[in-house]
């Protein structure tokens, strides 16, 4: 059920676009300012507490509803639920609709704001510099709205899956929380990053060229001076940013066509697509020795 959930999630994703449209947040800032009314005076709400009751209630509520699905429809039930939490968890947007308007776009104001978007920050005027800004922001919305999401439903199934979109609006976008509990989100954010941020770099690895892959790894680790479990995922976006400027990854066609910046959005989106195989060939083999379900 894990691999065909995703699928079809993906399918639905790409063929119906306005399916977009429900991944909205609202409910969660509602959620976070009843908690902080309703128990902003216990102890440790502040800190632990309120971050340990904001993120369990909704995934009760999530596993409460995925029971009473399954045993009012049985496993039909909890396959619609799961395509439904996975359609909600991918995004906010889609990444590939996104670099598609930005490479497709014949307006250089509205390309740059859109680009800008993507890399969240101004567009770097050197173009060396923005190519390598544009890989590590490819990445690093893939890994957010994609990757990260895929691993959690993987392991944890539902609650894995929302759980991560929620941990990445409550640390960035959510203003009620409060400074102690948006620290707890980031960590605990950074934390859900490192699994599939390490496996996205394998499956670069595999998709790619795996020695040059390896040495990037192995490099930043060694620069950076810390443990392989300490520090950012800033392996993967070293990792990605190697390839495509040393010309590793095989440019198609199309990407041959593009000039400057948006040469390497094009390949950097190629290459995601191409983890993203390794990815679904990686679950569908677990199925069949039976890991998963």
């Amino acid at each position: 059920m894990t691999i065909i959930a995703i699928l079809l999630a993906f399918a639905l994703c790409h063929f119906i676009r306005e399916l977009g449209r429900i991944r909205k947040n609202q409910w969660l800032t509602t959620w976070v300012g009843f908690a902080n009314d309703a128990f902003g005076r216990l102890p440790g709400w502040n800190d632990v507490v309120g971050f340990l009751v904001i993120i369990a209630v909704p995934l009760v509520v999530l596993l409460l509803f995925n029971g009473l699905l399954h045993s009012l429809f049985g496993t039909t039930g909890s396959f619609l639920l799961a395509l439904a939490v996975l359609i909600y968890s991918f995004g906010p947007r889609d990444l590939d609709t996104d670099v598609a308007e930005i490479i497709a776009s014949e307006d250089e104001d509205r390309r740059d704001q859109a680009l800008a978007d993507l890399l969240e920050g101004p567009v770097p005027p050197d173009e060396d510099a923005c190519k390598a800004a544009t890989v590590e922001a490819v990445f690093q919305q893939a890994l957010r709205r994609w990757f990260g999401v895929i691993f959690w439903f993987a392991v944890l199934g539902i609650v894995g899956a929302l759980l991560y979109r929620m941990v990445d609006w409550l640390d960035s976008e959510e203003p009620k929380v409060t400074p102690e509990q948006r620290g707890r989100f980031v960590r605990l954010q950074q934390i859900m990053d490192w699994p599939p941020a390490q496996l996205m770099t394998l499956s670069l690895a595999i998709a790619t060229d795996f020695d040059s892959v390896f040495k990037a790894w192995k490099r930043y680790h060694d620069e950076q001076g810390h443990g392989l479990f300490d520090g950012d995922n800033g392996f993967l976006m070293a990792s990605a940013r190697g390839v495509v400027m040393a010309g590793h990854a095989a440019r198609d066609g199309y990407a041959d066509q593009l000039q400057g910046p948006m040469v390497s959005l094009q390949l950097a989106m190629d290459l995601t697509w191409r983890m993203l195989g390794v990815w679904l060939t990686v679950l569908a083999l677990l199925l069949l020795v039976g890991v998963i379900v």
